[in-house]
């Protein structure tokens, strides 16, 4: 993997790493933790009366530890999900529902071939590239789909951040580590710095992640060969507002 450059980029010294290989390590579990099994299966179960009628599997994109997978899976929807992430890959395998159902690859090389009945990007699992890249990204993603085929894009409702987003915090994650994040808005990019633990070498990296605007995200669909259908704010359904951008955009 490459880091991001170009237009709609995040300046990266470039000899660092890419963010999100830091960002999606181990910690993440602890980081994250109220990102439980429980909130997964709520959020598919919001999911599920479109998801039943997908015209083939469901393609669960940047799966992380396959919490959404298994509760896909439980619900007896035909599931499959990769990730790059090989310690939160880790984790996914050793859930019963997600065995044999992983593969390890980049949003940008899907290791999967075309016929997907949906695609999901949940949980701001886009806008991590250049605007070039996230716009491939988009459209090799709106490939894997079946005729009919649902590409679901869930990411924050850029509005709602830009007027609450907060400066800096603290908190102490389940296994008593500190954590101290820093955020501010750069153009349309979310930029947060994270120091994790303390003591004399607490680990830090920053998170860069682009805001799309519904019109943005209708853009990338159309340029994809996809129509947006459905918008809503949250992952639970249209009447529930949670401040989120979730998108649904279904290839023809």
């Amino acid at each position: 993997m490459t880091a991001p450059t170009g237009p709609g980029a995040c300046a990266q010294p470039a000899a660092d790493q890419p963010w999100w290989v830091e960002a999606f390590g181990a910690d993440y579990l602890d980081l994250y933790a109220h990102r439980d099994d429980a909130s997964a299966a709520a959020e598919i179960a919001g999911l599920l009366p479109r998801l039943r009628t997908a015209p083939g599997p469901i393609m669960d994109a940047a799966c992380g530890n396959g919490r959404h997978l298994a509760a896909l899976r439980a619900a007896g929807l035909t599931a499959v999900g990769f990730d790059y992430s090989a310690d939160l890959l880790g984790v996914a395998a050793k859930r019963p529902q997600a065995q044999g159902r992983l593969a390890r690859g980049d949003l940008r090389h899907p290791p999967f071939a075309p016929g997907f009945g949906a695609v999901l990007l949940l949980f701001t699992a886009f806008g991590y590239f250049d605007d070039a890249a996230n716009a491939a990204c988009f459209a090799g993603l709106a490939r894997l789909l079946a005729p009919g085929g649902w590409l679901m894009v869930d990411l924050p409702d850029p509005d709602h951040v830009r007027a609450t987003l907060v400066a800096e915090s603290r908190r102490t994650t389940p296994a008593g580590h500190v954590v101290l994040e820093r955020r501010r808005i750069d153009g349309d990019h979310v930029v947060k710095t994270i120091q994790y633990g303390c003591g004399a070498k607490p680990r830090q990296w920053r998170e860069c992640v682009r805001l799309y605007a519904p019109a943005e995200i209708e853009g990338l669909a159309r340029d994809a060969g996809l129509t947006v259908v459905d918008r809503w704010p949250g992952l639970h359904g249209p009447e529930r507002d949670e401040h989120r951008s979730v998108t649904w955009c279904r290839k023809t």
